[in-house]
């Protein structure tokens, strides 16, 4: 059996188990404004003349859906394609399967969206993975004083942790990035749970990873270390925040946390990233 069938079917069974039901979404939606538009959106006209984007993130769709219902209480599983720009100007598409609560009400709701990612995920593509457990919260605190110009080009650069090209672009901009630095630095130092006092976390936030990591801890193959570094959502996410990893076949496979809906709404989910050489191996 390939690798993707025995993802898919212990997933969906997973999923399942958990009350999870199954979301449709379409592959194309009509764009509302301009402003949908980025360097990743693949979007084209249609023969009427209207715009429409391809899909690139489930996510966006079931926030979109719980916004006009917002009665409903969403536990829902997907699965299907995602469509990118990547930096090449080349399409890329991924297959996704993945899941949402919402709202988000415990950390039991974080614990049972990564119980049914990491059961599917050790049973079909590997048994050694690294979770990185990072929180949106603490890297919004080192940068809430950076001018909103910088921030993108600042976030693009902490993800590479590259501190020398931090240190420069905080010199040439006229930035007091010390904090940032400090946690891109402990990203290389300082990744075990035991040394979470040295970030001087808010007690809620560092009760909430503690509560994360003993949770993952639990499980035979996996290897938990903190990242507060980890900046390529922070806009999305609103809290803990996991990146799942291959150690057998070097390679991202999943990535989650809890983000907000609106105003007074929070969410969680989880999404596995199915590349071709798993659909086809």
């Amino acid at each position: 059996m390939k690798r993707i069938d025995k993802l898919v079917r212990s997933f969906v069974d997973e999923a399942m188990g958990e009350g999870f039901e199954l979301f449709l979404s379409p592959e194309t939606e009509a764009l509302r404004d301009l402003s949908q538009i980025n360097d990743s959106v693949v979007f084209f006209q249609a023969k009427g003349g209207g715009l429409f984007k391809m899909r690139n993130d489930y996510t966006t769709s079931v926030v979109e859906f719980y916004n006009k219902n917002p009665s409903d209480t969403l536990r829902v599983w997907y699965s299907g394609f995602v469509y990118r720009y990547d930096q090449t100007g080349q399409i890329q598409n991924t297959f996704q399967l993945g899941l949402e609560i919402v709202p988000y009400n415990s950390p039991q709701d974080s614990f049972v969206v990564l119980k049914v990612m990491l059961a599917s995920i050790l049973r079909s593509i590997t048994d050694q993975l690294l979770v990185e457990v990072g929180d949106s919260r603490v890297i919004e605190r080192c940068i809430q004083h950076v001018p909103k110009k910088f921030r993108k080009k600042l976030l693009e650069l902490v993800d590479r942790k590259d501190v020398s090209e931090l240190e420069f672009f905080a010199s040439l901009n006229n930035l007091d990035l010390k904090d940032v630095l400090k946690l891109v630095e402990a990203s290389f130092t300082k990744r075990s749970v035991n040394q979470l006092k040295e970030f001087e976390l808010d007690p809620s936030i560092e009760r909430e990873i503690v509560e994360l990591v003993e949770f993952l801890s639990k499980y035979p193959g996996v290897t938990v270390e903190i990242d507060f570094s980890l900046a390529r959502t922070v806009e999305e996410y609103d809290g803990p925040t996991f990146i799942l990893f291959d150690l057998k076949d070097p390679a991202l496979i999943a990535a989650g946390g809890r983000y907000r809906v609106n105003e007074n709404t929070l969410g969680v989910g989880g999404t596995i990233f199915v590349e071709e050489r798993t659909w086809s191996s």
